[in-house]
C-alpha cells in the first residue's frame, strides 16, 4: 500500500483530496450516520429491547419531521436548525409515549396484578 504523503500531485491522483480526517466528513454529511451515532437517540434506545426496535424503525418518520422543522423556519425566515441538532432535542421521547400501552409492552397485569382466582372444584 502508498503512504498518502508520496502520492505524486498530478491531475490523474484521485485521491489528492482525500482527507485523513475523511470519517467526519461522512458523519456530517450523511444524515443515517447522523440518526444512528446519535448520543441521544443512542441513550434512549438503551432502555428496553422493544425501545432499541423503535428507534431503528422510526428513522424516515424522525427524518420526515426534521424535513418539515426545516421547511417552516426557512418559511419564516431563520435558518434551520441542523439534523444533529434536531436530534438533540429527543424527538423518540414524545414519540413512544404517545403509543399505546401495548405497543410500549406494559400491560394491565403488570401494574394490576390479579389478587382472586375462581376455582372450580
Amino acid at each position: 500500500m502508498i503512504p498518502y504523503s508520496s502520492l505524486p500531485e498530478s491531475g490523474l491522483n484521485t485521491f489528492r483530496g482525500f482527507s485523513p480526517n475523511w470519517w467526519q466528513q461522512v458523519l456530517e454529511q450523511s444524515e443515517p450516520s447522523m440518526y444512528y451515532s446519535s448520543p441521544a437517540g443512542r441513550g434512549f434506545a438503551a432502555g428496553s429491547p422493544r425501545r432499541r426496535r423503535f428507534f431503528g424503525d422510526e428513522y424516515q418518520d424522525i427524518l420526515q419531521d426534521y424535513y418539515g422543522a426545516a421547511g417552516t423556519s426557512m418559511r419564516q425566515g431563520n435558518a434551520p436548525a441542523s439534523f444533529m441538532d434536531f436530534l438533540e432535542t429527543d424527538p423518540w421521547t414524545a414519540r413512544y409515549s404517545s403509543l399505546p400501552q401495548s405497543a410500549r409492552g406494559v400491560t394491565g397485569m403488570a401494574s394490576n396484578p390479579r389478587t382472586r382466582f375462581l376455582f372450580n372444584y
